[in-house]
């Protein structure tokens, strides 16, 4: 099949890019001396390696969103428990650093990683100025990971850089959600796994949390590497470009973080607090029935949620209904018809007893002239209910999160099938200085 050589200034599109506009390949080499159209366009070898403008990258823009919302998680969690653990927040404060520092290489990582990349599917035989010339077919693999491929047609290039910058974008969103999850249910769940105890029994908490967090990354890097066999071998049917690029960028059961920590990103971590991890009842929890939960325990969840989003309107009712009468002499609440109906509403069990313990005389008898006693208490439920309430939510949103990462790895992978259908589309389009490969 005979295929177009590349000269300078044809369109390029990459699978990280995260705008919709397509950049153009530009010649790099030392020595130029084979040109196409009168001596305007260079014809590009391997060694020409840039883009006359960088893109806007997926890889730092991803890492800047799953710093800043890992260090927000962080910062939740700890406002969620009853008290805040100052280090907590400033390891919170100190990750969204970082992703003030990831938005400064978002636009400035192209030059330096596309020349530490390299093309592939080059031209094994013809060379310009003695280097291998790259063709129709080539694709250039970028150190930071992405793939670009060159495009002759200005309406492919546009469309399908549109069609990779959305699913990247849809990428980078479901990773930030899952590092806001993981940063408060980490929080979380290491306090949850030292409450109560000191010494080895601590250590030992913290050692189960981070085993179970180690076991859920394994996890979800196995699952999306199968995930992405599977997808791969049916996203682009029959499209041999598609079949190339997943020779070129090959999937690797290993993770990026293993072989590369510094690179690791908070969306790499796995929150373990979907888990039951508890100190106190060994490797797994028990619910209020001494039943052993080894995973999330959906009933209790939404049982939980029920009963203390009730105890939290009933404290803020009850807190409300207290400030009215406040600065009436507690002789005098028994005229008062807002102290009366408490008075009724507390003999008839309507209130949580760690709400209204404090309303009781010697006597065990509640009296209008000791309501006012009871605010502070009220206070303190509607607080700690509030907590209780962020604590479940970041729970539960941590177990929807868990998937997210195979949702985000179904949008890079699809950003990659829609290269290879643009380099499928452009086929009949080059110059016509051809050759077979």
């Amino acid at each position: 099949m005979s295929v177009s050589y590349i000269p300078k200034n044809v369109y390029a599109v990459c699978t990280f890019q995260t705008d919709n506009a397509p950049r153009m390949f530009i010649d790099t080499r030392a020595k130029i001396s084979v040109f196409y159209s009168q001596g305007q366009r260079t014809l590009l070898t391997i060694e020409d390696r840039n883009i006359n403008e960088e893109f806007p990258c997926k890889s730092p823009k991803n890492a800047m969103w799953s710093f800043l919302a890992f260090g927000a998680g962080l910062i939740v969690g700890a406002f969620l428990l009853s008290n805040p653990v100052g280090w907590v927040i400033a390891l919170g404060v100190g990750s969204m650093i970082v992703g003030g520092y990831y938005a400064t290489q978002i636009n400035h990582k192209c030059t330096g990683a596309l020349g530490n990349g390299h093309w592939a599917l080059e031209h094994p035989k013809v060379r310009f100025n003695q280097e291998r010339a790259i063709t129709h077919n080539s694709m250039l693999v970028c150190d930071a990971g992405g793939v670009l491929s060159p495009i002759f047609s200005l309406d492919v290039a546009n469309r399908y850089a549109q069609s990779i910058s959305d699913n990247n974008a849809g990428e980078i969103f479901f990773n930030t959600i899952a590092s806001f999850f993981g940063g408060a249910g980490a929080v979380l769940a290491f306090s949850g796994a030292t409450a109560g105890v000191v010494g080895m029994a601590k250590l030992g908490g913290i050692a189960k949390t981070i085993g179970w967090m180690g076991g859920t990354m394994a996890f979800v890097a196995a699952g999306t590497y199968g995930q992405r066999e599977v997808l791969r071998s049916n996203l682009a049917p029959g499209n041999e470009h598609y079949t190339r690029l997943n020779e070129v960028d090959a999937n690797n059961p290993v993770p990026g973080y293993v072989p590369n920590p510094l690179g690791a990103t908070p969306g790499d971590l796995g929150s373990p607090d979907i888990l039951e991890v508890d100190a106190k009842s060994g490797w797994f929890a028990k619910d209020q029935e001494g039943r052993t939960v080894v995973v999330f325990n959906g009933r209790q969840y939404i049982k939980d949620v029920q009963g203390n989003y009730r105890e939290f309107k009933e404290s803020t009712k009850l807190a409300s209904d207290l400030k009215k009468i406040e600065g009436i002499p507690p002789r005098e609440l028994h005229k008062n018809e807002i102290a009366r109906q408490i008075t009724k509403d507390i003999r008839q069990g309507r209130y949580n007893e760690s709400m209204v313990k404090l309303s009781r005389d010697g006597n065990q008898v509640v009296r209008p002239r000791d309501l006012i006693r009871v605010l502070p208490d009220a206070r303190a439920v509607k607080i700690n209910s509030f907590r209780t309430l962020g604590q479940l939510g970041v729970k539960g949103g941590g177990l929807i999160a868990f998937v997210f990462p195979f949702v985000a790895t179904r949008f890079s992978e699809q950003a990659r099938a829609e290269l290879a259908s643009a380099m499928a589309e452009d086929m009949n389009n080059g110059i016509n200085v051809t050759c077979d490969q």
